[in-house]
């Protein structure tokens, strides 16, 4: 069949091809001699049908040179097997012819790595056997920065507890499909969440969500993450990491960390890949002797030994080779070695363990600010104090059952008390509110001694003593003004929204206005008349008379000139005559909301996500094992199999090039 579908490569080549003997595992040889021509050659040794060529070797440099092509070649790893004959000295001699060898070279040589590889010495690779689908092909060795083994070596050094036995259906809960769909919940309700407004009023729910108020208050969806349902669901998530954790991924590295030699007849079945390596030496040692020749015995023996000697010396060329490349080794002995074993990645056996303790401090962090935190609103006007442990107590937002007797930052807060330095609004040329920020000043209270200050913004918070302030919303609280050059301080009442935005208003008596001198004035005899101030932003005020009408309009003087109100058919200025009296603008001072916030979990939350995403990184790392051990038919020989959980193929490249530049060389 092969000669069948390479008779027309082979008809102007001096090539022939033969079926021989039968060939372990495979079962089936393709015999190459003579000399064969480049792209004879390549359709010959080429696999058919996924199942791999075998190319006989029955001299050192023919095989060397069979295993440099197919190594080379583009049909994958290098498939090789020893053949289990006998092929007589002419047939060797001509594979070993010059026109073979020039193809096999330039096979290698176009497909050269850029550093080239130490090329095996003469019958150092007898042959490479690989189970499974094709691999790509090994790339040379070279020279290559060294890799430490040293966090390979403390992994295996780590003592781990014992695991877990599943308890309680524990085995449920670790399930991979119920943690998926566990979080997936939590996801759901977390976004939820997200787009209900939380802690409101029962009647704001029914006005705004009229069909479905029940269900979010009877859920507890207005406070979603302290209701019962979200709760039971991050306890559940927490006893599924606890499970799997203890049930499966500790065995698993507890299993990884075990480092055991094989014997050449295990090997054979653990691996993906075999080469054998130094074939050929035992059989052409010891030769068949006759039972009565003693001396020729001797030679034998002595043969075998040197054999032995020899696949010793293989073993710890392989090691150092691996160890160079990050491999932990072990040996079942050092001064002369039979059987070998490493590993590398088991970083990645233990990163999934960090990823769940990641997601335990997470879920930690967040059980401790739901049982030990405080969270509360507060408005402070512009140059006024509010003591921080005050407004937490209040717990306006959400106060934990423990947070008075077991939160670590109450005492030190008690003595603490924040400042208003300033607070001021930008808005943009449509009138809209862009940004405001409010300048806070962290004191002692006896004292009033500065602690910590700094101006804060919408996503910019201030954090000091275990405590964070947030800046959240804002107000308008009073308007310091001059009328006759006296100055008021007017205090602004915030008006009902009526859909048309937020506004604020002051009255201001007819009396005080029309008074020569209102700083004399003691007594309102008329409180219900007077002139009205409306006022929606810190820009602008507008000045109603006695009669009802828009007087004018006092814009402050922080405020940029807008032009559009040049030119108004009523009065605008930073000072205008109404009632027959100036009122002049100096000033309009707002408020401004703070959330402050004392969670004594966030420090967890952040560690968990801190470990969390280079864990990630490192679960997806390949762990790979390799074996090596000195034949039991051939003492010369050392069989060499391995195998990894991720990208087999470029594994298989990688110690390809480790046994070439590193045990053959």
């Amino acid at each position: 069949q092969v000669y069948a579908r390479n008779q027309q490569a082979l008809a102007h080549s001096p090539a022939m091809v033969m079926l021989g003997a039968r060939v372990a595992p495979f079962g089936w040889p393709v015999v190459a001699v003579g000399p064969v021509p480049c792209s004879a050659s390549r359709r010959i040794l080429k696999p058919d049908s996924g199942r791999p060529a075998t190319a006989v070797a029955g001299s050192q440099r023919p095989a060397e040179q069979a295993g440099r092509l197919l190594a080379r070649s583009a049909a994958g790893v290098a498939v090789l097997s020893q053949l289990e004959g006998r092929v007589t000295g002419s047939l060797l001699s001509v594979l070993a012819g010059a026109t073979a060898l020039r193809c096999v070279a330039a096979v290698a040589d176009r497909r050269q790595a850029p550093q080239q590889p130490r090329r095996p010495a003469p019958g150092a690779i007898a042959s490479v056997a690989r189970r499974g689908t094709a691999a790509a092909t090994a790339k040379g060795g070279g020279e290559e920065q060294k890799e430490s083994n040293d966090l390979e070596e403390w992994l295996l050094a780590q003592d781990l507890p014992q695991p877990l036995k599943p308890v309680l259906g524990s085995g449920a809960w670790a399930s991979f499909a119920a943690a998926i769909a566990n979080m997936a919940v939590v996801a759901g309700l977390a976004a939820l969440g997200t787009f209900l407004e939380q802690e409101g009023p029962p009647e704001f729910y029914a006005q705004k969500y009229p069909t479905f108020s029940g269900i979010i208050l009877m859920l507890g969806f207005d406070h979603m993450y302290s209701s019962p349902l979200f709760l039971t669901l991050l306890v559940w998530l927490g006893a599924s990491i606890v499970a799997c954790t203890g049930t499966t991924q500790l065995p698993l590295a507890k299993r990884a960390q075990r480092v055991n030699c094989l014997s050449a007849s295990s090997l054979r079945r653990r691996g993906t890949f075999l080469v054998k390596v130094g074939a050929g030496d035992q059989a052409a040692a010891t030769p068949a002797v006759p039972d009565d020749a003693v001396p020729a015995l001797v030679d034998a023996a002595a043969a075998s030994t040197a054999a032995r000697v020899k696949g010793a010396e293989t073993l710890r060329n392989l090691k150092r080779a691996l160890e160079f490349r990050g491999f932990a080794v072990r040996v079942d002995d050092e001064a002369s070695p039979a059987r070998l074993a490493a590993q590398r990645g088991l970083v990645g056996k233990f990163a999934p363990m960090v990823v769940h303790l990641a997601l335990l401090l997470t879920l930690l962090g967040g059980a401790a600010g739901l049982l030990f935190g405080s969270s509360s609103e507060v408005l402070i006007p512009d140059g006024q104090i509010a003591s921080l442990s005050k407004v937490l107590d209040r717990g306006r937002r959400i106060k934990g059952p423990l947070y008075e007797v077991l939160n670590p930052f109450r005492g030190f807060l008690e003595t603490k008390q924040v400042k208003v330095e300033d607070f001021r609004i930008n808005y943009r040329d449509t009138g809209e509110v862009e940004q405001f920020f409010s300048k806070l000043v962290i004191q002692e209270k006896d004292t009033e001694e500065p602690l910590a200050s700094d101006e804060i913004y919408v996503n910019k918070p201030l954090r000091y003593g275990g405590a964070t302030l947030y800046q959240s919303d804002w107000s308008l609280d009073r308007l310091q003004m001059y009328i006759k050059g006296v100055p008021v301080v007017v205090p602004l009442k915030k008006l009902p929204d009526d859909g048309g935005g937020r506004q604020w208003a002051a009255f201001l008596p007819e009396e005080l206005v029309t008074a020569d001198d209102p700083g004399s004035v003691k007594k309102i005899k008329n409180p219900n008349e007077g002139v009205v101030l409306v006022v929606e932003n810190m820009r602008n005020v507008q000045v109603f008379g006695s009669d009802k009408r828009l007087a004018g309009i006092l814009r402050s003087p922080q405020a940029k000139i807008d032009k559009k109100m040049e030119g108004m058919p009523v009065q605008f200025g930073e000072a205008i005559t109404v009632e027959g009296s100036e009122l002049r603008l100096d000033r309009i001072l707002g408020s401004t909301g703070l959330i402050i916030k004392s969670d004594p979990g966030v420090p967890l939350v952040y560690l968990g996500f801190a470990l969390m995403m280079p864990a990630t990184l490192l679960s997806v790392l390949p762990f790979g094992q390799v074996w090596a051990a000195i034949s039991d038919e051939d003492a010369g020989q050392v069989l060499i199999s391995g195998r990894t959980n991720r990208n087999g193929p470029a594994f298989e490249e990688e110690m390809q090039a480790t046994i070439i530049s590193g045990v053959t060389s």
